[in-house]
């Protein structure tokens, strides 16, 4: 099983779109943070590859793929070579831009789906709306912005939004989650974490704030990519590793800013083999085990086609399961979700 957890961030924007970092900068900040991958989404272009920024900045690894973003529906996209046409994708329908990327062997994930935007900093929604569209590789499960704008026009906003932000987060969208839920139970639908972040500068009360920073962002909603050796020193053989396993699902979403959650393990035992978040596995002809395992104790909950079946305050959970479906865990600290899993589709 995976033995090795790598932490980063996926949705990011530099000065090669609408972002105010450069690169360089972005790449400075992860260093910082200690993050082992950075994926920046820049919208509809492959100016970093052709720039050659995709490579190892220090002890962080780049990986750039695109965000397509027509009016709504936005599609994050990731993929080994240079994605050809990714300037006029926008303009075509969501599913045909998704069987697009597809067709050149890349995949996508519905960013930031329901977003609501705010009133406060003018920002319009942008959601996804496309929901009879197939063939993408997942979801956007927790972005960052989504998150923290969603909370300016309350009532009893003030600075503290800003200079408390973590206190003000109240964690992924139940309706995000749900339609997660519902999608899994008919075929694998990979959640990531977001950050969509472009290090802004905004006015609140007349204060003047820097939204974010990359050094803050990257400590906030972070995946943590799992996998079975070390992360290759080329780099090539590095981004086909993340790639492949954020592709799969081995991964989970964390809220890092208070908690380091490294260490967390969910995997389902059927007595002759061991499924991880992401795998698919068969009930065992005499028992099934889900064992989960995390740093500190936290309220876990155990998930089965969305529904709780088990719920402590523990640093470890081991159940039996006789049920075939798709089992998910999450587990909450300080109020806030601090880890959601990948789920292990459990079969017949």
């Amino acid at each position: 099983m995976a033995s090795y957890d790598y932490r980063g961030a996926i949705h990011c924007h530099s000065t090669y779109s609408d972002g105010t970092g450069t690169m360089e900068e972005v790449m400075k900040a992860a260093n910082e943070v200690g993050l082992d991958f950075v994926m920046t989404t820049d919208h509809e272009t492959m100016k970093p590859v052709d720039d050659g920024q995709e490579k190892w900045h220090g002890s962080s690894l780049l990986i750039c793929g695109a965000e397509i973003t027509p009016r709504n529906n936005h599609l994050i996209v990731f993929g080994e070579k240079r994605l050809q046409g990714v300037e006029e994708l926008n303009k075509l329908a969501p599913q045909e831009y998704i069987n697009a990327v597809n067709e050149q062997g890349w995949f996508g994930f519905l960013a930031h789906p329901d977003h609501v935007g705010t009133k406060r900093f003018d920002v319009p929604s942008y959601k996804w709306l496309e929901w009879n569209a197939e063939n993408y590789a997942g979801m956007g499960l927790w972005d960052l912005m989504t998150d923290w704008q969603a909370q300016l026009d309350r009532e009893d906003v003030s600075t503290e939004v800003y200079t408390d932000f973590a206190s003000w987060l109240t964690g992924p969208r139940q309706e995000t989650i749900d339609r997660w839920d519902d999608l899994c139970k008919k075929r694998k639908v990979v959640g990531i974490g977001e950050i969509d972040n472009h290090n802004l500068k905004r006015e609140l009360n007349g204060q003047p704030f820097q939204i974010f920073p990359y050094e803050t962002a990257f400590r906030t909603v972070t995946n943590h990519v799992l996998l079975d050796r070390p992360l290759d020193k080329d780099y090539a053989k590095a981004k086909t590793q993340i790639l492949k396993a954020v592709r799969h699902g081995n991964l989970y979403v964390s809220f890092d800013y208070w908690d380091d959650p490294t260490e967390f393990s969910f995997e389902v035992d059927n007595g002759d083999a061991v499924a991880g978040m992401g795998d698919e596995i068969a009930l065992g002809e005499e028992k099934t085990e889900l064992a989960v395992m995390l740093p500190e104790e936290a309220i876990v909950n155990v998930f089965h086609n969305g529904e709780s079946i088990h719920e402590d305050e523990a640093d470890e959970v081991l159940i039996e399961i006789s049920e075939p479906g798709v089992y998910r865990i999450e587990a909450m600290r300080n109020d806030l979700t601090w880890i959601l899993s990948n789920p292990v589709w459990v079969k017949k």
